[in-house]
């Protein structure tokens, strides 16, 4: 029988071998990121990465949600700490780029992954711009926001938001936060009710 000890120490050791792919994986690409390489970075066997992912793509699956609980965890509860909907909708977009800023192996490795099959993003990609339409509801709701398509709202931000990472890569030197409130003023602006 299990103990919830070692679901504990399971848990810590697979969110610790998801640590090592995105170093191996940001440093080295996703097609030179083998379990034999993160198996080494992590001092461990491949038969340890085996046993708690199954396989390659199981890894890969499982960066990539540690990747989206790390951002959550950064995130989300800065934006429902907000005391309005404009405020929660800044805090979003600035949040994403301080991410980016905090975080840039963990960009990096994802744009790897999402370059190689956008597929195991897919999720994710769909929960981000639902979380984005959730503040924009909220604006709309309070009277805050105008009247627009928040579908269309919310995928025109998160677009404008995943276009830095590729910026990133390109080797284009952004200052992050300026980025980020600059983007946050120009929806600021879009979402804006007529006449305030």
């Amino acid at each position: 029988m299990r103990t919830e000890n070692e679901t504990f120490i399971e848990a810590a050791r697979r969110a610790q071998l998801a640590d090592c792919a995105i170093d191996v994986i940001a440093e080295s690409g996703i097609g030179k990121a083998s379990m034999a390489r993160i198996a080494e970075r992590a001092g461990v066997s491949v038969g340890v990465i085996s046993y708690h992912f199954g396989n390659k793509a199981g890894l890969i699956a499982a960066v990539v949600d540690q990747v989206a609980k790390t951002a959550v965890a950064l995130m989300e509860p800065r934006i429902v700490a907000q005391p309005s909907a404009a405020d929660g909708l800044r805090t979003l977009i600035t949040s994403n780029l301080e991410f980016m800023r905090l975080h840039p192996n963990a960009l990096r490795a994802l744009l790897e992954i999402i370059r190689a099959d956008d597929g195991v993003y897919a999720a994710q990609g769909s929960q981000a711009i639902s979380d984005v339409e959730k503040v924009l509801h909220w604006g709309q709701a309070s009277g805050e926001f105008g009247t627009f398509d928040t579908r269309v709202m919310a995928t025109t931000i998160r677009a404008a938001i995943d276009a830095v990472p590729t910026l990133l890569s390109r080797g284009d030197d952004l200052d992050l936060t300026a980025y980020g409130e600059e983007l946050a003023d120009l929806f600021d602006r879009a979402t804006r009710k007529e006449g305030t």
